[in-house]
């Protein structure tokens, strides 16, 4: 039986048409039993398939148990709309580990711009509060071919977004800059860019293989996101939110069986303090 096949098959029963009829609304709940294996993340792609204007998070107990949801999901429904936001490996704003700082940023760039319908996360990320939603307002980067920057206002602002300026970008979140021309490896990018300048206009961008420092396509545009925990700037209350505010009113939070999110939190909340 293929994957689609198996949502059709889920869809048709009765016990998911009254279900999928009654999603609780506001401060309520519903259980949900008999699911075995990964039966618990087909109804919830089958149900995101049927309200395809509900947003829908999965709350796990741990990181592995949050890869596995998306795993399955992903095997379900594509990868299309469907995220993992890891919680940060440390305490505190800043991420030591570039690739979960990474993830974090692409999921919040992704909700903010409506690109995800199904988040996997887990109790931990939600208590954490950060300024990533702000700061992607505020600082995310479009850089267009043909376009006007002073070089030396560019490096300044890389600099603002948390970015390190290195002689040779081997890594993400890092700047180069060699008279007029810049190499960017943001989170996000598949392959870093390379960006010419004459004067102050823009004339190309390219990306480039990290090993080989070669050029391998052209490209119009290249986005630059901040880097989570390393922005630069005063930091008040008001600018760091959970990942929570930015979910819509009506969305449905699954919380699987034997998640634990309670004693999670409690034990989170102690070692924060």
């Amino acid at each position: 039986m293929s994957l689609p096949s198996i949502l059709d098959a889920l869809s048709a029963l009765p016990s998911f048409t009254r279900l999928s009829q009654g999603l609780p609304d506001a401060g309520a709940q519903v259980g949900v039993t008999g699911l075995p294996g990964s039966a618990d993340a087909a109804l919830v792609a089958a149900l995101a398939r049927a309200h395809p204007t509900r947003f829908f998070v999965v709350a796990a107990g741990a990181v592995a148990d949050a890869e596995r949801w998306m795993a399955d999901l992903e095997s379900l429904s594509g990868s299309d709309g469907i995220a993992l936001y890891p919680p940060r490996e440390g305490f505190g704003e800043v991420e030591p580990h570039a690739e979960v700082a990474g993830e974090r940023v692409e999921t919040v760039e992704r909700l903010v711009r409506g690109n995800v319908r199904i988040l996997c996360t887990t109790a931990r990320a939600l208590l954490e509060r950060t300024r990533m939603p702000r700061a992607l307002a505020e600082l995310r980067l479009e850089l267009r071919r043909g376009e006007q920057f002073r070089p030396e206002d560019l490096s300044a602002r890389l600099e603002g977004m948390g970015f390190e300026r290195v002689e040779l970008v081997e890594d993400v979140a890092q700047f180069a800059m060699r008279g007029g021309i810049f190499d960017i490896y943001s989170f996000g990018m598949a392959e870093p860019v390379r960006l010419e300048f004459w004067g102050d206009e823009l004339t190309e961008i390219r990306h480039f293989d990290l090993l080989t420092q070669r050029s391998v396509r052209m490209a119009e545009v290249a986005v630059v996101l901040p880097v989570d925990g390393a922005v630069m700037g005063p930091v008040d209350e008001t600018s760091r939110v959970s990942i929570a505010e930015l979910w819509p009113a009506d969305t449905v939070l699954v919380i699987p069986e034997g998640a634990h999110l309670e004693p999670e939190l409690e034990r989170t909340w102690n070692e924060a303090k």
